[in-house]
């Protein structure tokens, strides 16, 4: 079963910083530019798919490719700040980066996912496979560095054109079981 966007994205950054689960984190710069939003495109509620409860995109910055998250329901809980980075030169392609930073967080890091861009209402979200970015990163596949925490890869990817390319290969995510996100209402 799919998760619900927001309330799995709060729930990985809190958890990652309150025990050693395994993470990858990027720079701020992660991805090789920011991706230009239509606000029409992203502006409005949106539903998971496996869920009952909307959540709420309002694009915050266009031009820098920032979107901002709430969840309408819930007037405790902060927005969070998504920051949509282009993931390939190929202007056909309609995957980005999504980068999030737990600001809370004693040491604040930046998390990674993959959307794709707003297609007929509709958008799929993917989680990164942190075990397959270790075996990457001590490989040589990938740019960065990893570490053992209670037995748990720590991964951070470096800031790096080769690891964009590199990263969009199917073992890094797990293709058949994004989180899907209907447009209710603009």
């Amino acid at each position: 079963m799919n998760p619900v966007l927001l309330r799995l994205c709060a729930c990985v950054l809190l958890a990652c910083a309150l025990s050693a689960c395994p993470e990858t984190t990027v720079n701020e710069d992660f991805g090789l530019k920011p991706s230009v939003l239509k606000t029409g495109d992203w502006n409005g509620l949106w539903m998971p798919l496996d869920d009952d409860n909307q959540i709420q995109f309002t694009v915050t910055d266009a031009a820098k490719g920032v979107l901002q998250m709430t969840e309408p329901d819930e007037k405790k809980d902060k927005p969070m700040s998504f920051h949509l980075r282009r993931a390939s030169a190929d202007d056909k392609m309609k995957l980005c980066f999504a980068l999030t930073r737990d600001q809370a967080a004693r040491e604040p890091k930046t998390q990674v996912y993959l959307l794709r861009m707003p297609e007929e209402g509709v958008i799929l979200a993917w989680m990164l496979d942190d075990l397959a970015v270790e075996k990457a990163i001590k490989s040589g596949q990938l740019k960065g560095s990893t570490q053992r925490v209670k037995d748990d890869p720590h991964n951070h990817l470096d800031s790096d054109a080769s690891n964009y390319t590199r990263l969009l290969e199917p073992q890094f995510w797990n293709w058949s079981e994004p989180s899907i996100l209907k447009r209710t209402q603009p």
